[in-house]
């Protein structure tokens, strides 16, 4: 059986890959970078800088909203921009929001930069900054494949430009549909270290990729995350489409408080659902990555839906990061959101099996032609494969990669038709150490 898996794996890879000269097993880079760069108004930044360095002073006060010298103070209110679909903040005041912290004020800290998502759609490479310190300039970016395929680290570019991007705070991931769509959950928060700042209410936010414009932004109900609780745990979004376009759900877990929220576009309307399966395995809450050690409880985290069954019904496979086990639940289940009253809801869910010892993972995706969903395994440093035809234990996954350094935390798996997209980012140095400016910190494999 376990020669049966790689097989099927690996001859998925072969088939997408073309000769390049940094290879990681069966995983070509793509990109990769020391640090970020960006290209904004026709201006490469290559180092710190101000925010009148790039954006005119008269022009910023059209879509003040997250930058450092525009947070909020209790002597400030909110009101509608002068286009009318996204809130700007504007002060009462002359006095600007007072930070201790040398870095406030901001455009572009490049050290602050970690990538987290990445996901192709067409010619775009669409990557994520989520803004977990001071001087992040765009939060959703992209790079043309076509343009910047021939540079190793590219200048990534504000989507959908740098105004307009400056609606959404902090991004982890998107995902696009089969409509034409780029889905993305905008937590909100400015998760600065000690003064975190929830700027606006989290929400799903999405675009339509042909015109780069936003055509919705639904916030969350204050059901949808317990009370007292950051939406740092929003880091991910899956997309179900089963019909037509407008009647498409969405699936946010939330890793931090345990549950998993319900989107449905025809309704318009959300709802919140529980687990035992949600929550992390105490077992499984220690890592060593990067050189350090830390435990985390992070529950719920990916996503992944098989193809639709005679009934219309996909099988979304998930599992908490702090995990190595798999579950999984019928999407007919999720949508009715009268289900969960029954005193019996609970059985609704099953237990798929054990990845085996140190398989953690971030993200991870099903590939339909195949069977086979591949993962980002953080616990390994290393992106593995299994064969959904068979029993989920250790002897049937397959490890197509694995770098302690070159595949350091990988942050998002994305698969894209017959491709395989990784992100890794070497997050735990960043957050418990130092990342070394001067070796390459983040990759883009395929």
């Amino acid at each position: 059986m376990i020669k049966l898996v790689h097989i099927v794996c690996l001859s998925l890879m072969l088939v997408t890959t073309n000769q390049q000269q940094r290879t990681l097993g069966k995983f070509q880079e793509i990109f990769a970078w020391k640090q970020l760069t960006y290209y904004i108004n026709g201006i490469q930044l290559l180092q710190d800088r101000f925010s009148e360095d790039i954006v005119d002073r008269s022009k910023r006060q059209a879509d003040r909203l997250i930058f450092s010298d525009d947070l909020p103070s209790e002597n400030s209110t909110w009101n509608e921009g002068p286009d009318n679909d996204r809130p700007i903040w504007q002060a009462t005041t002359q006095s600007p929001f007072v930070n201790p912290d040398e870095e406030a004020g901001r455009f572009f800290i490049q050290y602050n930069n970690l990538p987290m998502g990445v996901e192709r759609v067409a010619d775009r490479l669409f990557i994520t900054v989520p803004r977990r310190r001071y001087g992040i300039p765009s939060t959703v970016n992209y790079i043309s494949l076509s343009r910047d395929g021939r540079s190793r680290s590219p200048a990534l570019r504000p989507y959908p430009d740098i105004a307009r991007a400056r609606s959404l705070a902090s991004v982890y991931r998107t995902r696009a549909d089969t409509c034409g769509r780029l889905w993305m959950v905008d937590t909100g928060l400015m998760e600065i270290p000690g003064n975190p700042q929830q700027i606006q209410p989290p929400a799903i936010v999405i675009y339509d990729l042909s015109t780069n414009t936003q055509i919705l932004r639904y916030p969350f109900k204050s059901t949808d995350i317990p009370a007292a609780n950051t939406p740092t745990g929003l880091a991910s979004i899956t997309v179900d489409i089963t019909g037509p376009c407008d009647e498409a759900f969405a699936y946010v877990p939330d890793l931090t408080t345990y549950g998993l929220i319900v989107y449905s576009m025809l309704d318009n309307n959300s709802w919140r659902v529980t687990h035992n399966y949600f929550h992390f395995n105490p077992l499984a809450g220690n890592f060593r990555i990067s050189g350090e050690n830390f435990q985390w409880s992070d529950g719920i985290f990916s996503i992944t839906l098989t193809e639709p069954e005679a009934d219309g019904c996909r099988t979304a496979y998930f599992h908490p990061m702090a995990s190595t086990q798999e579950f999984s639940v019928s999407t007919c289940v999720l949508k009715n959101s009268s289900l969960s009253s029954m005193s019996d809801y609970y059985r609704l869910y099953s237990y798929v099996g054990n990845r085996g010892e140190g398989s953690q993972s971030t993200m991870h995706g099903y590939h339909a032609r195949s069977s086979v969903i591949f993962f980002a395994e953080i616990g390994r440093d290393a992106i593995s494969c299994w064969n959904t035809g068979t029993a989920l234990n250790p002897a049937n996954i397959a490890i197509l990669a694995r770098d302690r350094q070159r595949l350091s935390y990988p942050s998002d798996l994305h698969v894209s038709n017959d491709e395989v997209w990784v992100m890794s980012n070497t997050l735990p140095r960043f957050g418990y150490s130092r990342l070394d400016t001067n070796e390459y910190n983040f990759y883009i494999y395929r």
